[in-house]
Parts: C-alpha cells; sequence; structure tokens
C-alpha cells in the first residue's frame, strides 16, 4: 500500500476489514490514523475561514 496513491478514510476503512495479516491491518490504520488528522485539520481550517472578522481593539478607536 505504500507504493499507492494515498486513500481517503473511506477507503482504508474497507481495506481494514478485509486486511488478513496483523502488519498489513496495522499499516492500515496508521494510514487511517493519518488521514483522519489531515481530515480533522482541513475542517477545522474550514471552520475557522468561515468565522466572522471580528474587529480588533486599535481599529475600533
Amino acid at each position: 500500500m505504500a507504493n499507492e496513491q494515498r486513500k481517503n478514510w473511506r477507503e482504508l476503512c474497507r481495506a481494514a476489514l478485509e486486511a488478513k495479516d496483523p502488519d498489513e491491518l496495522l499499516q492500515i490504520v496508521q494510514e487511517l490514523n493519518i488521514a483522519l488528522k489531515q481530515e480533522e485539520q482541513v475542517r477545522h481550517d474550514f471552520r475557522h475561514a468561515m468565522e466572522p472578522v471580528r474587529p480588533s481593539a486599535e481599529m475600533r478607536g
């Protein structure tokens, strides 16, 4: 799986269900953890970008 294009978390979950070898499962779970952290970061960044801009104390006078 290391040579394949990075998979999304759904594909990794499916692969984990089908894994027969414990070492393969461990590798998939590690990739899944990375994918979920990246997904969480994207969602966090999006929520942060969508927050209304509040004027700072200096701009209010």
